[in-house]
């Protein structure tokens, strides 16, 4: 079969499959994106395995690239799009209504997982390289589970939903930090007689300094050009001109600062949602987010992933668990009782904190995507966030009493303000 008919068909199998089974997982409750997740690793070697199949050949067309290498590019596509309407989305006032305990709170839920993940995964004798990234996988958290279980049992506005939303954010951003500087490192070989810790400094020191120049640059220039942008005619200009700057800060990102793109584009979705018609832009680009490049992306990451290389490492797994679990409860739960929580809100806090979802899948994509982590650590940290996303809802159920809006059967309307990593 003709290599683009073969991508044709994979496409439409991949987000059919995807979006349905998101859609069953979600009428019982459990998050779309681990459905669109099955997807992926119910076609991939785990099960199916389409790829020895004849019609999905991994022969190359005239281009070389086989329909495999075509769906990583547009799965690639589709994190850069992804991390922008999670800037895009971001509440910055939020953060500022939240700036101390959910800081705190965000500072020991990175520290506390890196540290205990990195030891952890260095004595069960893997390489430094990949106990760090282990670590880096494992400080990611993401809330949509948790922000729709808070709204069922209407807690989404209490003190403990707010610092939790609040400490999201920035525990988002400083993944997006931890994350980068790790790949900077790896992407810049120390040269002999070099110094290790002279090439980390560098490292950082280039990482800020170009992080520096784009948020001093980065603001207006995204309001220059949406202010030419609302000059010219034609529908959805505006979401055009704004994943193109999207595109354009995740190749400076990663060209100019050896930096992970996601965070250009994380960036310039925050600069963007400081314009007037940031609305406009979040409401299309939601639509093609969680209709294509969503469930491409989370179904390709399922794709990658083989369980059965796990059957050897369930030792470790459980133990990289418990890290992953225990590292949110204790690193997020105690700064906020250092900072006037009660012991029961702190635990609150610390559960909240918990699930990995898509920001712990993208930053597990990137790592293997770089050469970071082999194909069974790449499957052990997707199984992670699974296992996390699976948990949260009912331990979240022990922690928060019944209230009387639960008793009557009461539901919690939903909000418009979900933190970035409000998922599909």
């Amino acid at each position: 079969m003709d290599i683009s008919l073969q991508i044709l068909l994979l496409i439409a199998i991949l987000v059919l499959l995807a979006k349905g089974t998101g859609g069953l997982l979600g009428r019982i409750g459990l998050p779309v994106v681990l459905g669109e997740l099955l997807a992926g690793v119910i076609l991939g070697p785990t099960a199916i395995n389409v790829w020895r199949f004849a019609w999905f050949s991994s022969h190359g067309g005239p281009t070389g690239m086989s329909a495999a290498a075509v769906i990583k590019v547009l799965a690639d596509l589709g994190v850069v799009v992804l991390m922008f309407l999670a800037g895009l989305e971001t509440d910055i006032q939020r953060i500022k209504s939240s700036i101390g305990p959910a800081f705190w709170a965000a500072c020991g839920g990175v520290l506390l997982p890196l540290l205990g993940g990195a030891w952890l995964s260095r004595a069960e004798g893997y390489a430094w390289r990949e106990a760090l990234f282990i670590g880096t996988i494992i400080t990611a958290t993401s809330v949509s589970v948790t922000a729709q279980t808070l709204m069922n049992l209407g807690q989404l506005r209490s003190k403990t939903g707010s610092a939790i939303l609040g400490a999201a954010v920035i525990d988002d951003v400083m993944g997006l930090v931890v994350l980068s500087l790790v790949i900077a490192m790896e992407m810049r070989a120390v040269p002999a007689g070099g110094s290790a810790w002279l090439q980390a400094a560098g490292t950082i020191l280039r990482v800020l300094v170009v992080t520096a120049i784009l948020f001093w640059l980065g603001p207006w220039l995204v309001r220059a050009t949406f202010r030419h942008a609302r000059q010219l005619h034609g529908p959805h200009v505006l979401v055009a001109v704004a994943l193109a700057l999207a595109f354009i800060f995740a190749f400076l990102a990663q060209y100019a600062g050896g930096m992970a793109a996601i965070t250009g584009a994380y960036l310039a979705g925050l600069f963007v949602a400081l314009t007037p018609t940031h609305g406009e832009v979040i409401g299309d680009l939601r639509a093609m987010t969680n209709s294509f490049f969503g469930p491409l992306f989370f179904a390709t990451v399922g794709l990658e992933i083989n369980a059965w290389k796990l059957a050897g490492r369930l030792g470790f797994f459980a133990l990289i668990l418990l890290v992953a679990w225990l590292g949110k409860v204790a690193g997020c739960g105690l700064p906020v009782l250092l900072r006037g929580f009660s012991r029961r809100e702190a635990l609150r806090v610390g559960v909240g904190m918990i699930p990995r979802g898509e920001v712990g899948l993208i930053t597990a994509s990137i790592g293997y995507s770089a050469g970071l982590v082999h194909a069974e650590v790449y499957s052990l940290a997707v199984a992670v966030v699974l296992a996390s996303d699976l948990v949260t809802p009912v331990l979240l159920r022990l922690v928060y009493p019944p209230t009387r809006a639960q008793h009557a059967g009461a539901v919690e309307p939903v909000i418009a303000e979900i933190p970035p990593s409000g998922g599909d």
